[in-house]
C-alpha cells in the first residue's frame, strides 16, 4: 500500500459489479478505507452466476477480447493469474448463414494489423469482392485513425465503405451486435471503430477472443471479492443503500438498518438504480438493449465443431460450446442479442435455437438431437444501454465533489462491456486518490 489505511479516506462503494469490484480494489491498495455496498444477495452485477440444479450458469455470455487492458489489469492487481481465468483463443469467426460458411483464421505468427488482412485474403466462403472491399475499407480506416468526423450508425458507416451484403451478414453485422449490443442501423460507428481500432491496430494478441474458463462468479467475482477482504475493505450483500446525503460531516449513507458517514461515495449502480438514492441529482435516461442465453443440456460427448460458432440465420447470433470453453461438458449457450420480443413459448423458442444451430451443422454432415437433456433460458432486459450515435454519457465526477459515478455507461471509448466497466471503476477511484493527494 501507499498509505496507511489510518491516514486514508473512508469510502462507500454503491455495487458490487465489476464496476465497484474494480474502484475498491483500486482505492485499498492505495490505503483507503472501503466498504461496498450490495441490495443483491450476490456481488457481480451482470456478470454473476445463476444455479441451474447442480451447475451454475453465467448470466449471459461475457467474451473478452485481448484489448482488454483495464480488466487484465483488474486481475494483476487481485493477484490473478490471467491464464487461471480465461482461455485465450487467437481470433477466429466461423460463421454460418443457412448452408453458407464463412471462416476467417488470423495467423499467430503475423503481428497487427497484417494478420486480420491475411485472415481476410485467406478467409474461406468469403468471396473476392468481399474480401477486397473488406481490406481496403479496413486501410482507410487505419488513414483516418479510425475516427469520424461526425458519428453516424454503423450500417451507415459500412454503405460508405462499399461493404458487400455478404460481408455485411456474416463479419460487420455479427461484430457489432458482439461489441455494442446494438442493432447496425442504430449503433454508434463511432464506438464500433474504436473496437476495431484496439482489436486489430496494435498488437496481435489485442483481437485473441478471452473466454471465461468456468463460471463467471467462481473465476472472477469471488476471488475479487477475495481480494478486497483480504486488503481489509469490507462487503455489505443483501444492504440496498435508500438514500445519500452530503452534511457538514461528510456524505450520509443509509440503508434499512444504519446511517454511516463516509467522506466519499461512488456509485456503481445500473442507471436505472439511481432514482432509488435521493441526493443524485441527475439521473441519465437511457434506452436499453436485451440479450437472452438459452441453455442446452446435451450428453457429456456432445461436441460442436468449434468452440464458438456464429449464426446468421435466424433469432441467434452465437453459440459457444461451453464443454470446450468452460469445461461444462455436453452444454452449449445460445445467444441472442439485442432482439425484438421473442416466442412467449419457452419450448418453442428453444426448439427454434436447436434447429438454427441444425442448420449450421447441416455444413459438417452432424446434427443436435431435438431435444436437449435440460434447458433454461435466461433473459437480461437491461443488459447493455443502446449505444447510438453520439449518446451523451455522464462523467465520472457529479456536481457533488464527495459523490463519483462507476458503470459500463459512463462515458468513455467502449461500449457496454466488462472493460467499460472495469475502466470507469479505475477512474472512479482515481479521482478519489488524485483528490486525497492534492489534500495533503
Amino acid at each position: 500500500m501507499n498509505a496507511t489505511a489510518s491516514a486514508g479516506k473512508k469510502v462507500a462503494v454503491i455495487g458490487a459489479g465489476l464496476a465497484g469490484i474494480s474502484a475498491a480494489i483500486r482505492l485499498l491498495q492505495h490505503g483507503h478505507q472501503v466498504c461496498l455496498f450490495e441490495a443483491a444477495p450476490q456481488a457481480g452485477g451482470r456478470a454473476r452466476g445463476v444455479p441451474h440444479h447442480t451447475t451454475l450458469l453465467d448470466n449471459g455470455q461475457h467474451l473478452c477480447i485481448g484489448a482488454y487492458r483495464a480488466t487484465l489489469t483488474l486481475l494483476q492487481e487481485a493477484q490473478l493469474e490471467a491464464a487461471q481465468v480465461f482461455m485465450r483463443l487467437p481470433l477466429a469467426l466461423h460463421m454460418h448463414h443457412g448452408a453458407q460458411r464463412m471462416s476467417l483464421v488470423t495467423p499467430a505468427w503475423l503481428p497487427a494489423p497484417l494478420h486480420l488482412l491475411w485472415g481476410l485474403l485467406t478467409a474461406q466462403g468469403l468471396d473476392w469482392p468481399s474480401k477486397w472491399r473488406a481490406i481496403c475499407w479496413m486501410q482507410q480506416l487505419k488513414q483516418q485513425a479510425f475516427t469520424l468526423a461526425q458519428d453516424i450508425p454503423v450500417a451507415e458507416l459500412l454503405k460508405q465503405g462499399k461493404q458487400t451484403p455478404f460481408a455485411i451478414r456474416t463479419l460487420w453485422e455479427p461484430l457489432c451486435l458482439a461489441a455494442l449490443n446494438t442493432p447496425i442501423n442504430l449503433a454508434s460507428a463511432q464506438v464500433f471503430l474504436n473496437v476495431l481500432r484496439d482489436s486489430f491496430q496494435h498488437r496481435r494478441q489485442d483481437s485473441d477472443f478471452l473466454v471465461v474458463k468456468t463460471d463467471l462468479s467462481s473465476a472472477l467475482i469471488q476471488p475479487l471479492l477475495q481480494r478486497i477482504q483480504a486488503l481489509g475493505g469490507e462487503v455489505r450483500l443483501r444492504c440496498p443503500v435508500t438514500a445519500i446525503k452530503t452534511t457538514d460531516a461528510g456524505c450520509e449513507i443509509s440503508t434499512a438498518t444504519d446511517i454511516d458517514i463516509f467522506d466519499d461515495v461512488i456509485i456503481a449502480a445500473g442507471p436505472h438504480q439511481l432514482k432509488t438514492m435521493t441526493g443524485v441529482a441527475a439521473i441519465p435516461a437511457f434506452d436499453y438493449q436485451p440479450i437472452t442465453t438459452v441453455y442446452l443440456q446435451y450428453s457429456a460427448e456432445t461436441r460442436l465443431p468449434h468452440p464458438i460458432m456464429g449464426l446468421c440465420h435466424g433469432f441467434a447470433q452465437w453459440v459457444f460450446d461451453r464443454g470446450q470453453c468452460c469445461d461444462q461438458a455436453g452444454l452449449l449457450a445460445v445467444v441472442i442479442s439485442a432482439h425484438p420480443p421473442l416466442i412467449a413459448d419457452k419450448t418453442a423458442l428453444v426448439a427454434q435455437c436447436i434447429a438454427e444451430i441444425n442448420l449450421a451443422l447441416s455444413t459438417y454432415h452432424c446434427s443436435l438431437p431435438a431435444q436437449p437433456l435440460w434447458s433454461q433460458i435466461i433473459t437480461e432486459k437491461r443488459a447493455t444501454f443502446s449505444c447510438t450515435p453520439s449518446l451523451q454519457r455522464p462523467a465520472t465526477h457529479t456536481v457533488d465533489p464527495h459523490i463519483y459515478l462507476a458503470g459500463d455507461y459512463i462515458a468513455g471509448p467502449y461500449p457496454a462491456t466488462i472493460e467499460g466497466a472495469v475502466s470507469s471503476g479505475f477512474a472512479a477511484a482515481q479521482a478519489i486518490i488524485d483528490g486525497a493527494h492534492l489534500a495533503r
